[in-house]
């Protein structure tokens, strides 16, 4: 088996119970009802136990004893400042069941089922999420080595060869892996499904909170689902869709990220959190907010430290503006000295938890442009004017359509008492729903992808679920204008949108293992475990090796060496060219290609003695795996080197080089 099903469980219980034991005393300030709390708990335990961790251990080794040992600390600080009786930000009259608990658990498994191998005779097939889960390399580098983490995607002689990548989520992953002795990409399938769960759970949350109705959390379930309505239209239209709109790449709901960018669905929820903690620093005038801020920091320290622009620029474009609306009311309030020192104290945690993070990434700087200026392309042409408009009257609503027109209706249709009793909250909902969109609009990141647009707005997406299921548990189905607008909304949008997502689901958990098709590449994917694990015997996990950036490249929806991503457990010295741009960030786009290109030429077979000895000593492959499938298979020039020695085979299929 590639994958142990008892290990990905005990991972999960792993994560699970981190999550409960930091988080549970701290959910007191955001709600008072014990079952609200229950969802809050492991998300607000994971996101400070991130941020901590991380610190902790550039100075501690990664062993299981430390991690209980800093989760046992970390959980008797988080009591010990929670203490006492705390007024909450929320007193919740209503919450979602173990009926519900019990469905919401099922359905977030779906997005650990695309990344789990299927078997469709004697081959294995993988959903293609698991191209966004190559970084379970960092999980393994981590787990082993320790931080900061070496970059298991490339070295070179004279580099420092650190990764330059948000890895907080990945570092929680590894921590369970250390605990359980659960491989990387069974830490990853864990932490992905939890992920999935807890991001429901912070939705259902603020859906049921701010609409005081516990119905809101059945309609969560079916709104994190929905999928983009172009599929719609083009089955209705042809391809009239696509001949006046742009070719750029669609914006995306969570049930298409959840499964493959874990760690932005991770941060994006720990943003709501940071958020709600912010207001209740803001307009809380019951105290215990120093305690409070403390736990903000760390919080915001992980929201960045799993993704740049989830919890990184989206909250460095909502909270400024949260506060300036807030300045009235901190003033009548006589709290401004109180404010001011309680965000002191959050900024210095958030800088003491994330330094490392900050420095390590602002490296890229000296090589790369990150993010640049444009207006997102919406129609053929370069036609801004158009542009502009279109992307809210049109794209957004293509791609959001059933959670962004309910957003509309639920913007004009809040009750007056509502109005006054939500004041603070409404502000900030409508700051994070607009502020990342507008981000996304106006800002593109450059690195490889658009990943600032596609993730920036992740905190936007879950809080007009959030809104939308409010909205239909308190509206439909009722005599009203609003309620028959409502109505009519759900039933023209929510089965088509719902399709469209069950669609994107079943092509990547069961499409392979139900209609194949059975491949040489996908029985050799299978065999690969073999390989890695003789690979595995002569290697140190300190140590990289050399495989064709090629091999098994069919597996995967674009060309990559996911076998060595997944299974190996050792870091790469030259992988594929998208891994090494958006992995090894510190590479100018040409270095990158030259390395690419290097690797590519060598294992095609034109590898001379002279290239041998650059591969060992220049990017420190110590070790040399060449299979049956590759050019260099078979060349005198391995037969008769001065550098790599043949030390392990399995006739016909792999040999093993050092």
């Amino acid at each position: 088996m590639l994958v142990q099903t008892s290990s990905i469980i005990s991972s999960a219980l792993v994560s699970s119970a981190i999550g409960y034991a930091i988080g549970w005393p701290v959910s007191k300030y955001f709600d008072s009802n014990v079952r609200m709390r229950l969802l809050l708990s492991p998300v607000i335990g994971l996101g400070i136990f991130g941020a901590a961790g991380v610190s902790l251990f550039h100075f501690l080794p990664i062993t299981a004893i430390n991690l209980i040992l800093v989760v046992l600390s970390l959980s008797a600080i988080a009591l010990w400042l929670s203490k006492g009786t705390i007024d909450p930000l929320l007193r919740s009259p209503a919450s979602p069941g173990f009926c519900w608990s019990t469905v919401a658990f099922l359905l977030c498994l779906l997005p650990t089922f695309e990344i789990i191998p299927q078997y469709y005779g004697g081959s294995v097939g993988v959903g293609h999420p698991i191209w966004d889960h190559a970084k379970i390399a960092i999980v393994n580098e981590i787990a082993q080595n320790g931080l900061p983490p070496a970059n298991p995607f490339h070295s070179e002689a004279g580099s420092p060869n650190t990764l330059i990548y948000y890895y907080v989520w990945h570092f929680i992953a590894a921590c369970s892996s250390v605990i359980t002795g659960a491989t990387g990409w069974e830490a990853d399938i864990a932490l992905t499904g939890m992920t999935a769960l807890f991001s429901t759970a912070v939705v259902t949350w603020l859906a049921v909170a701010r609409s005081r109705s516990a119905n809101a959390a059945w309609w969560v379930l079916p709104l994190l689902f929905v999928g983009s309505l172009k599929p719609v239209v083009r089955f209705v239209c042809g391809k009239w869709l696509d001949k006046w709109m742009a070719p750029q790449h669609g914006l995306q709901t969570w049930i298409i990220q959840a499964p493959w960018v874990p760690q932005h669905v991770f941060s994006g929820t720990l943003a709501l959190i940071a958020i709600m903690a912010y207001l209740r620093i803001l307009f809380s005038n019951a105290g215990r907010n120093m305690a409070l801020a403390m736990f903000m920091g760390a919080i915001l320290a992980s929201a960045y430290g799993s993704s740049m622009w989830a919890g990184g620029l989206s909250l460095l474009l909502i909270l400024p503006i949260v506060g300036v609306l807030s300045v009235s009311h901190v003033l009548r309030a006589k709290r401004l000295p109180e404010v001011f020192i309680s965000l002191s104290v959050t900024a210095a945690i958030t800088l003491l938890c994330a330094a490392v993070l900050i420095s390590e990434q602002s490296s890229v700087l000296h090589t790369r442009k990150v993010v640049d200026f444009w207006v997102f392309p919406i129609f053929v042409g370069d036609h801004w004017f158009l542009d502009v408009p279109g992307f809210w009257l049109v794209l957004i609503f293509l791609e959001f359509g059933i959670i962004y027109l309910s957003f509309i209706i639920w913007s004009f249709a809040r009750p007056s008492d509502d109005i006054n009793r939500y004041a603070h909250i409404d502000c900030a909902i409508f700051v994070s729903v607009l502020a990342p969109l507008f981000c996304t609009q106006l800002l593109h990141s450059t690195i490889m992808y658009n990943d600032l647009g596609w993730r920036v707005l992740i905190p936007s997406m879950l809080v007009m679920t959030a809104l939308a299921a409010g909205l239909f548990s308190t509206h439909i189905g009722k005599g009203t204008l609003l309620g028959r607008i409502t109505t009519i909304t759900a039933i023209m949008l929510l089965t088509p949108s719902i399709l469209t997502g069950a669609k994107s689901v079943y092509s990547n958990t069961s499409k392979f293992r139900v209609e194949g098709p059975e491949s040489e590449e996908g029985t050799a994917f299978k065999a690969s475990p073999e390989m890695w694990k003789a690979v595995r015997d002569v290697t140190p996990p300190d140590e990289a090796v050399a495989n064709n950036p090629l091999d098994l490249a069919s597996v995967t929806y674009a060309p990559g060496n996911i076998s060595w991503a997944i299974l190996s457990q050792r870091r790469h010295c030259g992988t594929t060219l998208d891994f090494l741009r958006a992995y090894a960030a510190q590479l100018t786009p040409k270095k990158a290609s030259d390395v690419y290109n290097f690797f590519v030429r060598a294992f095609a077979g034109l590898a001379t003695e002279d290239q041998l000895r650059a591969m060992k000593e220049k990017y420190l492959c110590r070790t040399l795996v060449v299979t049956s499938r590759d050019g260099l298979w078979g060349k005198p020039v391995l037969d008769n080197n001065s550098v790599y020695k043949l030390i392990s085979e399995k006739k016909g299929k792999w040999r093993i080089y050092r």
